[in-house]
């Protein structure tokens, strides 16, 4: 019986534990910096994590929301199609085993592009209703615009690194 105890005592403090490193929170606007999965080189990315107010309706006096908003500029990165068949980098966030949203990402026009290759792709989502947790992970995916088919990861991070 004293073990039983022992073991309950020992469950509860665990799943209290567990709960807590899912719910920290930190301060908004933050930002994280989006690492490669596997050896690009120079490819890196920054997320910009923010609350925003949004009306709900174009109309001037129309009540405002309060969201959360990710936005993510990716630098560096290789043509698509040099990973397979893929056309396009979409911005992915998921809450794991809860919930995820897919944004597009699109190349931005250089007046002076490297010539050594490389190009500067970025997108936002800001319809996020959800307060954001530490293990919420970030990331620039490979996409096939034609089939809607989302690829392997290519830059990541989580916000548990995520600073003002």
């Amino acid at each position: 019986m004293i073990l039983f105890k022992r073991l309950t005592v020992l469950l509860i403090i665990f799943l209290l534990h567990a709960g807590t490193i899912q719910a920290q929170t930190f301060t908004y606007p933050c930002s994280i910096v989006l690492h490669p999965v596997r050896d690009i080189p120079n490819a890196r990315g920054a997320a910009l994590i923010t609350k925003v107010k949004k009306p709900y309706t174009d109309l001037p006096m129309s009540p405002v929301r309060e969201r959360q908003s990710v936005g993510i500029y990716a630098d560096w990165m290789p043509l698509p199609s040099s990973f397979g068949e893929y056309d396009r980098y979409e911005g992915f966030a998921q809450i794991p085993g809860e919930i995820s949203w897919r944004f597009k990402m699109y190349p931005v026009k250089e007046d002076a592009p490297s010539w050594f290759g490389g190009t500067p792709w970025a997108g936002k989502f800001d319809e996020i209703s959800l307060e954001l947790p530490a293990n919420t992970q970030v990331q620039v995916r490979l996409s096939d615009s034609k089939t809607q088919r989302l690829g392997p990861a290519v830059l990541q991070n989580t916000l548990s690194g995520c600073r003002s």
